[in-house]
């Protein structure tokens, strides 16, 4: 009796050692000893039409490898926060999502308890069910996107540094003959003469393309601090580590009045505080130029995802931010119901060939062709209309993405050597934590909404309104949120070393 009951003590170990080994050493050993499960990811972007067939598509593939399918939902870039915000205030317990600085908020989601710590101490779940992908990232990327030293979403791997310029249309440069623009244009005003002309001679185009959350603005490339929507920074140039109300410097207030001049000049939409949907004038042909944040091909990436020729004029130096490296993640939700298969799909996804560009680029022969198949490199298929969301900078890994036949076939290389030559700024991996100060954040948000959109376009005087901006900011309590900031920031600097 006691040998029987030994052996079967023995089977049910050597069952559950078996599944264990499974589920850790490879998707396609361990489909069939994991139950099945279906996930949902909502992600960030232009519908598509053919979305449902790609979904579809994707499903085949995943479910010998992971014995789970998933509902990919897109939500439009104007609605994608509010609907995130609500299905988290609700507890919809739904899988994987897109998070950044700039939607769906990654700091203030964690600050809520909202995602799912990935590499906690004890309970190391990259490590165990994502490793490739932890390799790929990179401690300095892991680090740079931790909260605390611990990660809460999967960053996309893609370049690791940014800079500012302009993308300018090339079909209109040809017509005007102003190719010595790409000489001339180091800064904002020398755009002047070449916005004059087509002013001019164009008058169903807008000669600068200027709109809320997408304007010149950008290009003063502040290090920002707390939001995007708050106006706490530092300068981007590691020669300060004193943080700033950016509305009160000089720099600040010297670009709004350039803004406003071209505004005046009639060379920026009138409305243009109030567009949501900016890429729509791009796409029907209504900018001459326009502000951007680059990296190398983004031109071409603007070329096939408007349809127009841009090239573009690179203004200021390649950094590496916190911005970056949450600029464009995947969290997994703290109320799934199934984070180790979740984690294991974006494991296949940031890895698999075939499923990224499956994602990113439809179906072969439908929404794109191949003309070098062993180069990897595409062109537009009779189908692209129908699914061409372009956002290879968003979905996982670009460094196994295929390259349109108008890009550079150097493009990845030149994306390895961009994020070698940028700055690493000193406060790469600091991440603020506004527990303190959440009231005041909010009401700074608030103001910036009633102001920022109205300066950055030109639409009002700065003269009045960038005092009247500072007072209101100060009000909402923005110095306090600076002294705390400075306080957390100093302690970063002191434990990282990184002390001037």
């Amino acid at each position: 009796m006691k040998l029987k009951k030994f052996f079967v003590v023995m089977l049910v170990v050597a069952f559950v050692l078996t599944s264990v080994i499974g589920v850790v050493t490879g998707f396609g050993a361990s489909s069939s000893k994991l139950p099945y499960v279906k996930l949902t990811w909502y992600v960030i972007g232009t519908p598509q039409k053919d979305w449902d067939l790609i979904n579809q598509k994707v499903n085949e593939y995943i479910k010998p490898k992971l014995n789970a399918e998933i509902k990919m939902t897109m939500f439009d870039w104007g609605e994608y926060n509010d609907k995130m915000q609500t299905k988290i205030a609700a507890g919809e317990p739904f899988d994987i999502c897109f998070t950044a600085i700039w939607t769906n908020n990654y700091r203030t989601n964690v600050a809520k308890g909202a995602f799912l710590p990935l590499n906690k101490p004890g309970n190391d779940l990259l490590s165990k069910y994502a490793p490739k992908t932890k390799k790929m990232l990179g401690d300095d990327f892991i680090r740079g996107a931790s909260i605390n030293g611990i990660l809460y979403a999967i960053p996309a791997n893609k370049e690791k540094a940014h800079h500012w310029g302009f993308i300018v249309r090339m079909d209109l440069v040809k017509k005007y003959k102003l190719d010595d623009m790409f000489k001339k244009v180091k800064k904002l005003e020398d755009l002047e003469p070449y916005l004059k002309i087509i002013k001019q001679k164009e008058p169903g185009v807008y000669p600068l393309g200027a709109y809320a959350g997408e304007s010149p603005r950008f290009l003063l490339d502040w290090d920002k601090v707390v939001d995007d929507d708050v106006p706490v920074s530092l300068y981007p140039n590691n020669k300060s580590t004193k943080i700033v109300n950016e509305l009160e410097q000089p720099n600040t207030k010297a670009l709004f009045k350039t803004v406003r001049k071209y505004y005046l000049a009639g060379y920026i939409r009138k409305d243009a505080a109030s567009v949501t949907d900016w890429m729509s004038d791009l796409k029907a042909g209504k900018v001459f130029v326009m502000p951007q944040s680059l990296k190398p091909g983004k031109d071409a990436e603007m070329s096939i995802s408007t349809g127009y020729q841009w090239k573009q004029i690179d203004i200021t130096p390649p950094v590496m931010s916190t911005r970056e490296a949450i600029g464009s993640m995947q969290a997994i939700n703290a109320k799934s119901k199934n984070p180790e298969r979740a984690l294991m799909f974006l494991e296949l996804f940031n890895t698999d060939k075939y499923l990224n560009n499956l994602v990113n680029f439809g179906i072969e022969g439908q929404h794109y062709v191949f003309k070098d198949k062993a180069k990897g490199i595409i062109a537009p298929g009779p189908k692209a209309k129908d699914y061409s969301p372009g956002l290879g900078w968003m979905f996982g890994n670009q460094f196994i993405n295929y390259i349109y036949e108008n890009e550079d076939p150097n493009k990845w290389k030149n994306f390895e050597e961009y994020n070698k030559k940028a700055l690493p700024l000193l406060s790469l991996g600091f991440n603020f934590d506004d527990s303190k100060v959440k009231t005041q954040v909010a009401a700074c948000k608030n103001v910036w909404k009633q102001y920022i959109p109205l300066l950055e376009t030109g639409s009002v005087d700065p003269d009045r309104y960038i005092p009247e901006a500072i007072d209101k900011f100060k009000k909402a309590g923005v110095d306090i949120i600076i002294k705390e900031a400075q306080k957390q920031y100093d302690e970063f600097l002191k434990k990282t070393g990184r002390k001037k």
